[in-house]
């Protein structure tokens, strides 16, 4: 999980470093076009909200994410993204004999990246839409007590990602955004650990203009 962090943590400073360059120049970067629509436009935040793992019944946890990405029109645009969806905990009665319950603990992130969709309903306001992939990671353990057995393991693997949204312009370059984010069947598959995953939350984006 770190060195997922430190990747992506990594791929959004050389977007801010972009972000920076472009508005240091005065806008030559609309101006000089670099080959790309007059149009696009780089953009970075962070937000923080609830995070859910279904399979689990400890119910939401915090969770939250930084992203990054372009939007190349007003409708269309790429993003990528690092989520920290947190730790939830739940029982399973999946030991040998049967009976024997045992405690659960899941801890998952995500890297994802995703196509986004705005569809502008008001001068200051867009709904988003998003489908992409997950690359989740997941600690996971099992702690059976009524026979003193432990186990823990890590797992990764990739999942489809959907998510709606909205965000309110509250200047050229800083946005209000509101989302709720779905990964589909992350976790160790065909485990009690299998699980979809939750995040709900409300965050800052800031944009070149």
């Amino acid at each position: 999980m770190f060195t997922k962090s430190v990747i992506v943590t990594s791929m959004l400073l050389g977007l801010g470093l972009l972000m920076s360059s472009s508005v240091e120049a005065g806008g030559s970067y609309q101006k000089q076009n670099w080959g790309v629509s007059p149009q696009a436009h780089l953009y970075g935040g962070g937000s923080l909200g609830l995070s859910n793992q279904g399979a689990f019944d400890d119910g939401l946890t915090v969770g939250g994410k930084v992203y990054g990405g372009m939007k190349f029109n007003r409708m269309l645009g790429a993003e990528v993204g690092y989520m920290h969806i947190g730790e939830a905990e739940g029982e399973s009665k999946d030991t040998p004999d049967g009976r024997l319950k045992a405690d659960l603990t899941s801890d998952m992130d995500a890297i994802y990246a995703a196509a986004v969709g705005y569809l502008p309903v008001a001068p200051h306001m867009d709904l988003i839409g998003k489908a992409g992939v997950a690359r989740w990671s997941q600690d996971s353990s099992k702690d059976v007590k009524e026979i003193a057995e432990k186990s823990s393991t890590t797992d990764d693997g990739i999942s489809p990602l959907i998510g709606v949204g909205a965000q309110y312009r509250v200047s050229p370059n800083m946005h209000i955004r509101g989302e709720w984010e779905h990964a589909f069947n992350a976790g160790t598959k065909d485990t009690a650990f299998e699980t979809g995953i939750d995040l709900m939350s409300v965050g800052v984006t800031f944009s070149t203009f």
